[in-house]
């Protein structure tokens, strides 16, 4: 097995572990700060004209496609690399179509979404498996489509033990602003927004966000 599927094994039986714990703990946006939701607004206004869904790429137990559907995005998909998490997020939204899939392997045609929002589902993945990410989200968006990711901001690893109330270690990973931008960039995105914060409340990292756009 190579590190990189190594990794995405452990990431997976993770969240399948503390799915139902993280459903009960995490059900709504009430863990963000007011410019957290304020990116997404603001993702949510640069989306182009489309008929077409927006993604919310690593759903988890479906929080998010809440938070899109408040802002009147009524075309939504799901994707979630853990199947207990898509099992939580269906209970939630049986009206939203929901994937089981690797961010860096979607099962997905070209152009199919006019936005993809991923909301701090690179903070287990490496820069070089952020960029073989942004690369599949550059495919599945029509061009012009738009992108906003969260994160947190920074260098190193973080490591907190009994991760949602089990014996299990959660291991995640800090990305400094502009190097996401960057990697984007590459891909073939025009960055639109580029933020950090201080952390707030209980939050021990700075965070960050990017939204782009499909050249």
């Amino acid at each position: 097995m190579s590190a990189v599927s190594g990794r995405v094994e452990a990431t997976r039986g993770f969240y399948d572990t503390v799915a139902g714990a993280y459903a009960r703990l995490l059900p709504d946006t009430r863990a963000e700060a007011p410019l957290d939701l304020g990116v997404i607004d603001h993702f949510v206004a640069c989306l182009p004209a489309s008929d077409l869904p927006v993604l919310d790429a690593g759903c988890g137990t479906g929080r998010m496609l809440s938070a899109l559907a408040a802002r009147g995005v009524s075309r939504r998909h799901g994707v979630d690399l853990s199947p207990a998490m898509i099992a939580e997020a269906r209970a939630r939204h049986a009206e939203v179509p929901l994937t089981v899939a690797d961010l860096a392997d979607l099962p997905f045609a070209d152009r199919s979404f006019a936005g993809v929002l991923c909301w701090y589902a690179i903070i287990h993945s490496t820069p070089a498996e952020v960029a073989a990410i942004a690369a599949e989200l550059h495919r599945v968006l029509i061009p012009g489509g738009v992108i906003a990711l969260g994160f947190q901001a920074g260098t190193g690893e973080r490591v907190i033990e009994r991760a949602y109330g089990h014996d299990i270690t959660l291991h995640g990973v800090r990305h400094e602003t502009d190097t996401v931008a960057a990697l984007l960039s590459a891909a073939g995105f025009d960055i639109l927004v580029r933020v950090d914060r201080a952390p707030h409340g209980g939050e021990h990292s700075a965070q960050g966000f990017v939204i782009a756009a499909r050249r």
